[in-house]
């Protein structure tokens, strides 16, 4: 069995990183809700829960969504990326009123074992619910642009926080935009990237 990227495995502790000379933080542990939409969705359900949910199914079916799974790992605090938690994409025929292209609200919470304290980061999807058919059916999800880096304090040490995209399993570069083909469903892995901030001259 494949572990899943940066997903705690037996034999792989922060004192084992360490000695590999690693820039490990050490074990944290991540969980998330949606938090709302941009726009009155018919159908809304799962606000403040992990799994948000919206539209009137089209033909007595299923309705689309997302759900954002946490997971614990090390973290790393040299700006290498790293997974921070598992997104799946419902897309299914629905209706929506009109409505075609909203902001979806996600805040992770980030648990750092070896502290015992909790920072959130905030994360806004772009939503572009395409027709159900036509020669592009798939429903696409944008990770926001041109955003202001989050930050959070460790040790006293100010970091620089970046969600930096999706990635499939088994792929090595991550990506803005996530779409699913119309009637399936698909996960991708959210990664982001801790940096130390960049000193201020006085």
């Amino acid at each position: 069995m494949i572990p899943e990227p940066g997903i705690i495995t037996a034999g792989n502790s922060f004192g084992e990183a360490q000695g590999k000379g690693n820039p490990a933080m050490g074990l944290i542990e991540t969980s998330g809700k949606f938090t709302g939409t941009s726009a009155n969705l018919p159908g809304l359900t799962g606000v403040n829960t992990g799994r948000i949910r919206w539209g009137q199914p089209a033909s007595g079916g299923n309705v689309s969504g997302y759900d954002f799974e946490g997971h614990p790992m090390e973290a790393i605090l040299n700006g290498r990326e790293f997974p921070i938690g598992k997104f799946t994409h419902y897309n299914y025929p629905i209706l929506l009123s009109g409505q075609s292209q909203f902001w979806v609200y996600l805040t992770v919470t980030v648990h750092f074992e070896n502290g015992n304290f909790d920072r959130d980061i905030n994360v806004r999807f772009r939503h572009d619910e395409t027709p159900n058919q036509g020669p592009h059916p798939n429903d696409v999800v944008l990770l926001q642009e041109f955003h202001v880096p989050e930050k959070v304090y460790v040790d006293n040490v100010e970091y620089d926080v970046e969600i930096t995209g999706f990635r499939r399993m088994g792929e090595t570069q991550t990506a803005t935009a996530f779409n699913v083909p119309e009637g399936q469903t698909d996960s991708a892995w959210v990664y982001a990237r801790f940096q130390r901030a960049a000193s201020v001259e006085s």
